[in-house]
């Protein structure tokens, strides 16, 4: 017998099944971290998007207590867009029973329409105090 006729026959198959193998195996980790990455993705975006209603919702209060301070009597309120996307609506109503009180409620949505729409809310109460000075506003308890 010659020497070729005790070797075993040449495996042509095993690199080709190594590659599939190790390609598999780089596809699994790469779909994992891919899903990871969205999922911390969505969650930053959400982070983002209560976080800029928490903002929208103080800015709406700023802003009806810049207009009680300049106009009490003719201000119930306004809804605005103070920035793309957003909706914040302010309702500014005369505390009955109080001299210079007012109940000041501000909505803010973000972003406004939306499927992941924030939500946020923020009621106070001020008082319109006029002093020779000027004009100030303080705030008051809420009742419950």
């Amino acid at each position: 017998m010659t020497a070729n006729a005790h070797r075993r026959p040449p495996r042509r198959g095993v690199a080709t099944i190594w590659a599939l193998v190790v390609l598999s195996v780089v596809s699994v980790f790469s779909a994992v971290a891919v899903t990871r990455f969205v999922a911390v993705r969505r969650q930053l975006d959400a982070h983002r998007n209560r976080l800029q209603a928490d903002w929208l919702a103080r800015a709406g209060y700023e802003l009806a207590v810049a207009r009680v301070l300049s106009n009490p009597e003719g201000y119930a309120g306004e809804s605005v867009a103070l920035i793309p996307g957003s909706e914040v609506k302010i309702t500014v109503r005369k505390e009955p029973g109080t001299d210079g009180g007012y109940r000041v409620d501000s909505e803010a949505r973000y972003p406004a329409g939306g499927r992941e729409t924030v939500v946020r809310t923020i009621h106070r109460a001020v008082k319109r105090v006029v002093e020779p000075k000027g004009v100030r506003v303080e705030s008051v308890p809420v009742d419950p």
